[in-house]
């Protein structure tokens, strides 16, 4: 994990919370994202179906520092993980072909 550093990674943040704090954690989260720390880049979140967890992609030289702005801004809302990622592709015929190619061994 990099915890700080001269490059930006990309990463997936697991977020948690109890079902009854869906509304109090989705307009807090609302109202912090535009005050993410600098050199935090939120990609892409989507919300479990359940309402009880996020899966956050991010890119970010310090997961630190986004492990402590949850906390501070959301505190209803866990973080149980965070996994460091490699993009293995953007999407084409070839890619498509060759992770069924790979499935099937």
């Amino acid at each position: 994990m990099n915890s700080g550093g001269d490059k930006l990674s990309l990463f997936l943040l697991v977020h948690t919370w109890k079902k009854e704090d869906f509304k109090t954690v989705g307009r807090k989260v609302i109202e912090s994202v535009p005050r993410l720390p600098k050199g935090q880049t939120m990609l892409f979140s989507y919300v479990d179906a359940r309402l009880t967890g996020a899966w956050c992609v991010y890119e970010t030289e310090n997961t630190g520092d986004l492990k402590n702005f949850w906390e501070k801004n959301v505190p209803e809302m866990h973080l149980t993980e965070i996994i460091p990622l490699l993009q293995f592709f953007p999407p084409g015929a070839d890619s498509y072909k060759l992770m069924h190619i790979m499935a099937s061994m």
